[in-house]
This record gives structure tokens, C-alpha cells and sequence, in this order.
């Protein structure tokens, strides 16, 4: 199949919605290949949620493609602007600086995906920059959002990476590599921060018109739009900030140009999760004031909320904006009350359920058991059982005695609830060691690499292997791996 057929198997609209609706955000630019490029991995499952055979797809066409090396009339390779809040000071005009939107791929079902090259060259927006990703951050960016993804996290997605021989100096020399990627949409708070602070009202309003027409058709033309609009931004954020919490994801950047219109997690850099629940968590060695720390997170949603209810001030009044800020705390813990109640396995409602929440937290916080291993072990707990095979403390036996106080409350089984539990409470989270193994095994060992998509991918079930892999993999890391660092070059 030429790749001119599988542009056309996947209803390929050359140029897409939003450049027909705000031409004015792109610039149009020519992607830049790498040299020698191979497919590294590609993901099946987006694949056939985009309808796109494996089986028809001719690889050679399909790496060109990602590669942009392609050149027949209508395509459009365009990188937009946007400002952003970085670690708290605005920069008016930031831009995709190594990001090529491709165009559109519309299912059978009607759903619509945008496609993005991220790594591809040089673009008016690198800031003295090269455009390139490396080999490392995208294995790291395709790992996490497939991973999200199967934790039930609203997220951006990546349908294949190629690599190439291309030398890239970060803080080593490394090897090039582009990320083909996918979303609803890549509109961010900044790009609606770059009208604002340029003053370009009518600019802006159009792309609020085309956003709220596209991704929130339900207000749409309706006389209070816009502030409809902000009221579900506002709750989107608030869920997707409660899930990160809940999982204990780390996001690293927060930026405000690193915040979805739509609520997704979007440019992964450097993530991490938390093994030990611990507050001061900062998983960005770039970090240093522990501005983006785990504990930080949920206020820092506050804020870059309320640099995007500035840039409204002409569509919203002063008071609709305040009292829908107001509303985030609220629903975040809301959200993240649901959550952690859902991986305690508790489903009716009950007065003290604030008090039994905050008192995992503290148990968690106080004997630093790993986090991940604690909820999928309590995912097997039987009433009565008064213990669990990870630490003989105090702290813990007092909870359990309370845990299981609350227990009798519940109306359903041991077996349905542990059932339940076991479908929310992750066996396997992607740790830094396992994110380092698949890219010190992309070449080398590619089953490795394959194993461990796998495993990210479907993280509830048990995975067991002759030679015990998968289950070292549930593990924390050793402490040897524990000091593996990453920064925004990650």
C-alpha cells in the first residue's frame, strides 16, 4: 500500500479544521527528516481505533510518512503559536518548536484525531534550538500516554516512533527520533494566552468559536458560551488533576502551555511516579525551586487556571470567572475523594469517608510503604484479615483495624469487591527502571522492549513469565535504580 492509499484508507483531511477555521495560528513549515530511519515501535491498538490495517500498511511508505518525507500538493506541515507561563514567568510567544501538525484522521464512528510529528526539524518557534526530539524522551513520552491510557487517564497519544542516525547534543550526544502523535486536539491554554497577551481579540474570539464549536458542541451558540466553556475546562481540570493524585503521577512541567484545552495530559518530559507517597516529591531534576512537586500539583491546576480565566476578561465578567475558579477546589477533592475511595473498595457513601481517606494518606505518608503494591495488595484483603504481607508497623495495623471497621458498611462481597478493586489498583506502574530497560533494550533486546508495552499497556492483569520478569517489574526500584534522574531534556 502507498502511503497516498493509506492516507486515503484513513480519510486524510490535508488540511484540518482548526487551519481552515484560525489559519492565522499556524505557520507553515517543511518538516526536516532524519537520516536512516527505522520503526522502532509502532501501537496496534491506536492503529485500529484509527482503522488503519497493520496488515496493509507498507512500512517503508509508513516510516516516510512519520518522517515527513513527503512532498505532494495539499498536505500541510504547520506548527502554531502560543505563549505560556514557564515555572511561573510569561513568555509571549513560545510556539511549537519541534512540533508539525499533519492534518486529520476521521474513523468510521466519526471520530476525529489530529496527528502530530514531534521531533521532525527546526521550526520559526526553536529559539535557537534543533526541533529534534532523542531516542529517549520520545521512548518515554510513547510508554507514558499509552500507559495513562490504560490507567483510565484523559491523555494525548503516540501512534509509532521511528529512529535515525543523527547525532542530537542534550547533555550527551544522543539519537535522533520522531513521535507520530495523536489527540482529539493539541490546543492548549496557550494558545488562547497568545491572543490575549498580543490583544488579538478578534483572533482570539475566532478560535474560541471554532473550540467551543468543535469540542463543546453542547454550548454551542448558546447565549452564556463561554463561560460554559471555562465552567467545563475548569471541571476537566479538576478530574484530570484528582486522577494524576490518585495514580501518583508526577507530571513534572506544568507549564501553562503544557495544559490541554480538553483536559488531556499533554508533553510528557519528566515524569515520575511515586514509589513512597511522599508530598515533596519532585521528579524534574530542573526543579530546583519544587515548584511541579506530587504534593504542589493540585494548586498549581489553581493557578494556571487562573492565568486562562484572564484571558477570557472579554468574554466572561470579572465575577463569572472568580466564582467558577472558586469551584476547582471543591471538585478536585470531589474527584479525588471518588478515586481513592474506589481503589479502598468502598462504594457506599458514608460520613466519615473524608476521615478514612485522609487517614490512608497519613498511614501511607508515615510508613512509606510503596504506594502501587500497597492498593493491589489491599485489592485481595478478605474482612477480618487484620494484615497485609508488607510491613509489621503500627501505623498500618492500626488502619486496617480501622479499614476494617468501615468494611461492614459495604453490601457487596469480599470476592465482588476485591474484583472490582483489582480493575482499579494497578499490579504494574511505569517506573523510571522500567522506562530506562526499554531504552537500553530498544535495539538490543526489541522483545524486551515489546514486553514491557505489553505490560504498561494491560497493568491490572498478573502477567507471570517463566523466568519471573513481569514480576520484578511490579517492584520498587532497587536503590540503585532509584537514583535514576530526569530533566526537562527527558
Amino acid at each position: 500500500m502507498t502511503i497516498k492509499q493509506l492516507l486515503k484508507l484513513a480519510e486524510l483531511n490535508y488540511t484540518n479544521r482548526l487551519y481552515k477555521s484560525c489559519p492565522h495560528l499556524f505557520i507553515q513549515v517543511k518538516s526536516t527528516p532524519i537520516k536512516d530511519p527505522a520503526l522502532l515501535h509502532i501501537n496496534h491498538e491506536l492503529l485500529n481505533i484509527l482503522e488503519i490495517s497493520p496488515y496493509e500498511i507498507e512500512k517503508s511508505s509508513f516510516i516516510k510518512f512519520i518522517n515527513g518525507d513527503l512532498d505532494f500538493e495539499g498536505l500541510l506541515f504547520g506548527s502554531t503559536y502560543y505563549s505560556g507561563h514557564q515555572f511561573g514567568y510569561f513568555v509571549p510567544k513560545l510556539g511549537d518548536g519541534r512540533a508539525l501538525f499533519l492534518g486529520e484522521v476521521t474513523n468510521s464512528k466519526g471520530a476525529t484525531f489530529e496527528l502530530q510529528l514531534k521531533g521532525s526539524g527546526p521550526t520559526p518557534f526553536s529559539r535557537m534550538g534543533d526541533g529534534r526530539a532523542v531516542v529517549r524522551s520520545s521512548i518515554r513520552e510513547y510508554l507514558a500516554s499509552a500507559h495513562l491510557k490504560a490507567l483510565g487517564v484523559p491523555t494525548t497519544e503516540a501512534l509509532a516512533i521511528i529512529h535515525g542516525s543523527d547525532d542530537v547534543y542534550r547533555e550527551e550526544v544522543e539519537k535522533a527520533a520522531i513521535v507520530l502523535r495523536v489527540a482529539e486536539s493539541f490546543l492548549r491554554f496557550g494558545h488562547l494566552q497568545y491572543y490575549a497577551h498580543s490583544n488579538q481579540i478578534t483572533e482570539l474570539k475566532s478560535l474560541l468559536d471554532f473550540t467551543i464549536k468543535t469540542y463543546f458542541k453542547n454550548y454551542s451558540d448558546h447565549p452564556n458560551q463561554y463561560l460554559l466553556f471555562f465552567q467545563d475546562i475548569v471541571k476537566k481540570t479538576a478530574k484530570l488533576f484528582a486522577s494524576w493524585q490518585a495514580i501518583g503521577f508526577c507530571h513534572g512541567v506544568l507549564n501553562t502551555d503544557n495544559m490541554s484545552i480538553l483536559g488531556l495530559t499533554i508533553d510528557y518530559g519528566p515524569y515520575g511516579f511515586i514509589d513512597s507517597f511522599d508530598l515533596d516529591f519532585i521528579c524534574n531534576h530542573s526543579d530546583h525551586e519544587g515548584r511541579y512537586s506530587f504534593g504542589h500539583q493540585p494548586a498549581i491546576g489553581m493557578w494556571n487556571l487562573e492565568q486562562l480565566g484572564s484571558t477570557l476578561k472579554n468574554f466572561i465578567s470579572e465575577g463569572d470567572i472568580k466564582r467558577t475558579l472558586e469551584s476547582y477546589p471543591g471538585l478536585f477533592h470531589y474527584e479525588y475523594r471518588s478515586l481513592i475511595k474506589k481503589k479502598l473498595g468502598l462504594y457506599v457513601n458514608n460520613a466519615n469517608d473524608d476521615d478514612i481517606v485522609q487517614k490512608t494518606i497519613k498511614m501511607l505518608a508515615i510508613t512509606q510503604i510503596d504506594y502501587t503494591q500497597f492498593f493491589r495488595l489491599l485489592s485481595h484483603y478478605k474482612k477480618d484479615d487484620f494484615s497485609l504481607p508488607l510491613t509489621e508497623s503500627e501505623e498500618l495495623k492500626t488502619f486496617l483495624q480501622i479499614y476494617n471497621e468501615r468494611l461492614i458498611f459495604e453490601e457487596i462481597s469480599d470476592q465482588e469487591r476485591n474484583a472490582r478493586m483489582l480493575l482499579i489498583n494497578p499490579k504494574f506502574i511505569l517506573r523510571n527502571y522500567l522506562a530506562q530497560m526499554a531504552i537500553e533494550n530498544y535495539q538490543a533486546n526489541p522483545l524486551i522492549f515489546e514486553e514491557i508495552f505489553k505490560v504498561l499497556t494491560h497493568p491490572f492483569e498478573e502477567w507471570s513469565d517463566p523466568d519471573n520478569n513481569h514480576e520484578n517489574w511490579s517492584k520498587p526500584a532497587t536503590s540503585e535504580s532509584a537514583r535514576i534522574i530526569v530533566s526537562c531534556s527527558s
